[in-house]
């Protein structure tokens, strides 16, 4: 028995999940002085408070925007994001397959450029985004923001016997797109 299987545009992105540790001070504690007490004191509200949402790279660009940069050719689930990286599950072709967006260190940034010298990565030169911009096999776009930050868009789409709803071509300027809007707004 024969299976074949086509394999179309294949990319991971990790995008890390960054929580912020408060450091501590001094070991002595500052002496508590009560304020006194009078008739304008106010008392605690007892309503309760809506708690105000994360932030989410996702806040930087629509679902509607991520959408009309592919051309609406590249089925899109809801995101979900980080204040460092967005992800969409592209509900196209295998489990698994996401549209995602975030920020990486200058560090990854240098080591995705090392696929420059690869005969067999499709690496190219985008001019006028950030410092500096390419786009790797047509999935990947990298952008240097400044000396240690860049941005990082990719679609990984696997299919098995399927033909992409979207061109390479449209892939790449859809990722460049979004790129653009998302570099403008961080």
């Amino acid at each position: 028995m024969r299976i074949d299987y086509k394999i179309t545009t294949v990319l991971g992105l990790s995008i890390g999940l960054i929580g912020s540790m408060g450091c501590g001070g001094g070991t002595e504690k500052s002496p508590e002085v009560a304020a006194p007490e009078t008739a304008e004191t106010s008392q605690p509200d007892s309503t309760p408070r809506e708690a105000e949402p994360e932030p989410s790279m996702c806040d930087l660009m629509s679902a509607t925007e991520v959408d009309g940069a592919l051309g609406g050719k590249l089925p899109l689930g809801p995101p979900e994001g980080t204040e460092m990286g967005c992800s969409y599950p592209v509900l196209f072709g295998v489990d698994g397959n996401t549209l995602s967006f975030g920020t990486i260190a200058r560090g990854n940034y240098d080591a995705y450029k090392g696929y420059e010298d690869q005969s067999s990565v499709d690496f190219e030169y985008i001019e006028g985004l950030g410092l500096e911009a390419f786009a790797i096999n047509n999935a990947q776009v990298c952008v240097l923001l400044d000396d240690n930050q860049a941005l990082f868009v990719g679609a990984q789409v696997i299919t098995v016997q399927e033909e992409l709803p979207i061109t390479q071509e449209e892939l790449k300027a859809g990722l460049i797109e979004i790129a653009g809007t998302v570099a403008a707004k961080i």
